[in-house]
């Protein structure tokens, strides 16, 4: 099993990048977060989790466990696949799905593509109580690492966008004229203006 890849970042894309690690060149699927992070040429350090088909073997990357643990969590719901796990946490960070699995926002979760109102209800049930868990995980990898919440924010509209088919070059010509801070009001803005 591959639980880790430190390499140089040959090519990236909006949900995967080939790394080169020894003379190999390794595709890793990517959430839109971790993708927007990495840069092309320079060298990455991802978590990963190996999985092993009978067609195929799939690596998907993370920058950080709590993604990583999340992602692993999702795979266990019965019908939930690594598609609409990676989906999910393109939509939205960790902390902002566990806050959503929280609240029961099963409206909110339907917007990820590949999601119906039958899975929705299926993880919101399901991980009712990994949430807390989630929650703690965070805070302590992100202690000496926090982005600052502004960034956080227009981080998770930028994902949310971007999920729903706008570019990241069309985004980011209109962020500058957006003054909201919270992701919901960033996401309602930017729809206005692309």
């Amino acid at each position: 099993m591959i639980c880790g890849l430190v390499g140089n970042v040959v090519e990236l894309g909006a949900m995967s990048a080939e790394i080169e690690a020894n003379g190999v060149v390794y595709e890793v699927a990517l959430s839109v977060q971790t993708s927007a992070k990495l840069k092309a040429g320079q060298v990455a350090r991802l978590r990963t989790t190996h999985i092993v088909r009978e067609d195929a073997q799939l690596l998907f990357g993370f920058l950080d466990k709590v993604e990583q643990s999340t992602f692993e969590r999702l795979l266990k719901i019965n019908g939930v696949g690594p598609k609409v796990a990676l989906a999910i946490l393109s939509t939205f960070s960790p902390q902002s799905f566990a806050s959503l699995v929280q609240s029961k926002d099963i409206k909110l979760l339907q917007k990820v593509p590949g999601v119906g109102a039958k899975s929705a209800g299926k993880i919101l049930l399901d991980l009712a109580g990994f949430c807390s868990q989630i929650l703690q995980e965070s805070a302590l990898d992100s202690s000496d690492k926090a982005m600052p919440a502004n960034e956080t924010q227009k981080a998770e509209a930028i994902a949310a966008l971007e999920s729903l088919g706008y570019k990241l070059s069309e985004i980011k010509k209109v962020l500058p004229q957006i003054s909201a801070s919270d992701t919901q009001n960033i996401i309602k803005e930017a729809l206005r203006l692309l």
